[in-house]
């Protein structure tokens, strides 16, 4: 079975914010609050699938850059 590693994909989404852009900027372009896009990034939640959609296309990366997914 595969799974989500809630943790490295929020290692995952902060590297890739800090190449591409910056959370204030992520925050302002989703139209959220800086403490939801944060809660990625330290691997407290996931964004949802729309929001996963439109972070890809910000950080011009696709989703599967963004998942961490492994084995349990």
């Amino acid at each position: 079975m595969k799974m989500i590693n809630i943790e490295k994909t929020g290692e995952r989404i902060r590297e890739c914010i800090n190449i591409h852009s910056s959370v204030k900027e992520v925050a302002k372009q989703l139209n959220l609050t800086l403490w939801a896009v944060y809660k990625w990034t330290y691997g407290m939640s996931l964004p949802t699938i729309d929001n996963f959609v439109n972070l890809s296309d910000i950080l011009g990366v696709t989703i599967e850059d963004l998942l961490i997914i492994e084995e349990v």
